[in-house]
């Protein structure tokens, strides 16, 4: 069982969800207003399944970092605290916000996105249960990368060098955490939404 004192943190990474700047693959075939209200719908029905839950604090890391005020206006039925994403690349953004995170006293600490709408309150809790007997814990998806990862200590090794955004994501990071002889587990692979193929399949 988990020490009941533990701090564990649950760190969204989410975008404003501005026509243009969101869902630009599923914008190709819907318009890029439609992706925005899809992006919006799909980021607030995982908020709804991983809040209310005991066990774990959450921090909602936003981009970009001058829509703050919108993003709280539009997450506003939520208990929420809120830091803004840093870093020119992803990689640079994850590791940038777990070493906040555990500067700031985090035991455990699990990072999510905003494409996989089957993430839930179990999932989370899941991901924090295999950390009491591993390094890492990956959710891995359909398309090659990944829709949780989590962990007990800052390891920034992990995230360098990673073709983000390819199918290639997943088992590159694989390779950082066996190279730095760390233990891992995968839970079940899930699908992101990230165009109309994947719309449809999912209606």
């Amino acid at each position: 069982m988990s020490n009941t004192k533990e701090k564990i943190t649950l760190i969204v990474f989410l975008k404003y969800p501005e026509p243009g700047k969101v869902k630009t693959r599923l914008a190709k075939d819907v318009g890029e207003e439609q992706a925005a209200e899809i992006y919006s719908k799909m980021a607030t029905t995982i908020l709804e399944q991983v809040t209310g839950s005991t066990g774990y604090g959450i921090i909602i890391y936003y981009d970009p970092p001058e829509k703050l005020d919108e993003i709280k206006s539009w997450l506003r039925k939520y208990e929420l605290l809120y830091s803004a994403q840093s870093g020119k690349t992803l990689g640079n953004r994850i590791t940038n916000a777990f070493r906040e995170v555990f500067d700031n006293g985090a035991d455990k600490t699990v990072i999510i996105g905003s494409d996989c709408v089957d993430v839930d309150s179990y999932t989370i809790k899941e991901a924090i249960a295999v950390l009491e007997n591993n390094d890492v814990v990956l959710g891995p998806a359909e398309d090659g990368g990944y829709y949780l990862l989590g962990l007990k200590k800052h390891r920034p090794e992990i995230f360098k060098d990673i073709d983000w955004s390819t199918e290639r994501v997943l088992k590159q990071t694989i390779e950082k955490i066996l190279e730095n002889n760390l233990s891992y587990r995968l839970l079940k692979i899930l699908k992101d939404l990230d165009n109309v193929n994947d719309l449809n399949g999912k209606n």
